[in-house]
């Protein structure tokens, strides 16, 4: 049984159900034939009970969550959360604690190995007084969205097995769910952006000479200048071009994610921008997204940030997180139009007209 109140549930094991029935058929016997013996038995199970109780207490007094580790994950897949946490008692210490991310608080008089509403487990064997540590607590997949607490179940059978004594407590954090990647466009996308790439790279001109370091290829090495020397001496061909620094800016038909009559549509275009931001950032380019009323978030964490932020599909109307937008973007950047149905590369677009002028792909 749980107690708001007081913050404390308490539940008999199946061997402390057997212990107190045990004790209680005992008593019986004993007030029956006024055997000591027995009279001897019943006080020590009672008292085992009590000092059991209390002691358990005594370690659930002290026993806390300081939090969870910021973390991403990705929807549909299970993941590590590490949670920190301490022991407070300055002489004692805990033993076997059992910490369940819960989305209920369990009403049975006997709790079940695996409280229900469960989606998390993690144990702390032992912890010596005045200390804390990180354990891993291992989460079943959650839905995309941020996660800045999550309910945990404290529970402890400390010392002797009879007695589950349990609290209920908020761990704070930062816990990103993400959108997940479709394994097929990404790889699409990946193969057609190594193929522009290479464009680019026929378009690069001469530019200096750099020395060349055994970490180098040496496929730039100008062997003109190189010959007869050292390789300590050897330089390299430097080659760039005008737009060999570009980014890569995502736009999309956001009118068609707030019109999603499914949810499988609704999260299934928020997949496809997450997945065309992962190419990019595995491509070491820079990565900015255009939003619904024309202005700008850039970089990969601050776009996940916001594609993990967006409301469910229930409650897509709602007004959006975003971190700060930008009214204007500053560079080269070549536009990647995403929809449901693919993809197209558009024109490079600057906030200088004359450099993205006549950059047509």
């Amino acid at each position: 049984m749980y107690y708001k109140s007081v913050n404390r549930g308490l539940s008999f094991t199946t061997p402390g159900v057997y212990a107190l029935a045990l004790v209680f058929v005992a008593g019986l016997i004993a007030v029956n034939t006024g055997m000591n013996a027995l009279f001897l038995f019943l006080a020590s199970g009672l008292s085992l009970i009590l000092i059991s109780g209390i002691l358990s207490e005594s370690a659930i007094k002290n026993y806390q969550v300081s939090g969870y580790l910021q973390h991403s994950a990705e929807t549909g897949k299970a993941f590590d959360l590490l949670l920190v946490v301490q022991n407070n008692h300055r002489f004692v210490p805990i033993y076997g604690f059992e910490n369940y991310a819960v989305r209920e608080i369990p009403k049975a008089i006997i709790l079940p190995v695996k409280p229900k509403g469960t989606y998390g487990t993690g144990n702390v064997m032992s912890l010596p007084p005045k200390a804390s540590k990180t354990i891993t607590v291992r989460m079943d997949p959650m839905k995309r969205g941020l996660y800045r607490s999550i309910k945990f179940l404290l529970r402890t059978n400390f010392p002797f097995g009879l007695i589950d004594k349990f609290k209920i407590t908020e761990a704070k954090g930062f816990l990103t769910v993400l959108p997940r990647i479709v394994p097929e466009l990404y790889e699409q996308l990946k193969s057609d952006y190594r193929k522009r790439v290479a464009q680019q790279d026929d378009e690069r001109e001469f530019f200096a000479h750099k020395p060349h370091t055994i970490q180098d290829s040496s496929r730039h090495i100008d062997w003109k200048k190189s010959a007869g020397k050292p390789a300590r001496l050897w330089v390299l061909k430097e080659y760039r071009s005008e737009v060999a620094e570009f980014g890569i800016m995502i736009t999309t038909n956001w009118g068609v994610l707030r019109k999603a009559e499914t949810e499988e549509t609704y999260e299934r275009l928020i997949s496809v921008i997450r997945t065309a931001t992962e190419v990019i950032k595995d491509a070491s380019r820079e990565v900015i997204l255009q939003l619904d009323d024309r202005s700008y978030t850039s970089g990969y964490e601050e776009i996940c940030h916001f594609l993990a932020a967006l409301p469910d599909h229930a409650n897509k109307d709602r007004k959006w997180e975003i971190l700060d937008a930008k009214a204007e973007i500053k560079g080269i950047f070549l536009q990647l139009e995403i929809s449901l149905t693919g993809y197209e590369w558009r024109n490079y677009i600057s906030h200088d007209p004359r450099l993205a002028a006549g950059r047509h792909r």
